[in-house]
């Protein structure tokens, strides 16, 4: 399918958890991270962004595991660590709520360049958006997986960039690590938080947002 293609990127694995968490945390990473590759990363936060949502104002009757309550970016080191916390625990294997029934995503949107909006993948051809990279975790009904979506190449008739992305369930808090490189080491960009219902394959219509975390997208650096 034209409008993307894949990247292997290795990345370290970043191991976190919560205090009191009601599943067992669940670490994640992609198989094309080879194990010799895998080192851990301790790192303390350089600047964080957190943005609150109240919540049951999904929409969609959706459960409270797609109900967005906080987000949060911080720079550490050379990456981004992202933040998802919901209005209740993700489960081991969660339904797909209608109107999903090829998959469900847990997102962080990026808005690197204001000026541009890249048209299609992963949204239908000729959707033009203003998130011009998107990290997300994902389950299909089988696995959950994450994924980072550089759209920009897009805007040159090129083919989006699929790369694999570590990533951890804990509770109602997801994680996931973006190498700062990935996005081009911006110092300014806006940043936003959803999740979606994927009633079709990617690259189509298929997209319900069920959740915005607060406004489509917040400033990087936080105002100080």
């Amino acid at each position: 399918m034209r409008g993307l293609r894949a990247s292997v990127l290795l990345l370290p694995i970043w191991v976190i958890g919560c205090e009191e968490p009601s599943l067992p945390t669940r670490t994640y990473v992609p198989a094309e991270v080879l194990p010799g590759t895998v080192a851990s990363a301790q790192l303390s936060p350089d600047q964080t962004s957190v943005v609150l949502d109240p919540a049951g104002d999904a929409t969609f009757s959706a459960p409270a595991f797609q109900d967005i309550v906080r987000g949060e970016i911080s720079k550490q080191g050379g990456s981004f660590a992202l933040l998802l916390e919901m209005a209740g625990s993700v489960p081991e294997n969660p339904p797909l709520p209608p109107p999903a029934t090829s998959e469900i995503w847990w997102a962080w949107a990026f808005n690197l360049d204001p000026a541009a909006s890249p048209q299609g993948y992963p949204f239908a051809p000729g959707v033009a958006l203003p998130a011009d990279f998107v990290v997300y975790v994902s389950w299909d009904g089988t696995e959950f997986k994450a994924r980072a979506i550089d759209r920009r190449p897009l805007l040159t008739g090129e083919e989006a960039i699929i790369t694999p992305v570590p990533f951890s369930i804990d509770g109602a808090v997801l994680e996931a690590v973006l190498p700062s490189a990935m996005i081009g080491d911006p110092l300014r960009f806006g940043w936003g938080t959803r999740t979606f219902d994927w009633s079709g394959p990617l690259g189509t219509e298929g997209a319900h947002v069920v959740d915005f975390g607060g406004p489509p997208f917040n400033p990087w650096p936080p105002p100080q």
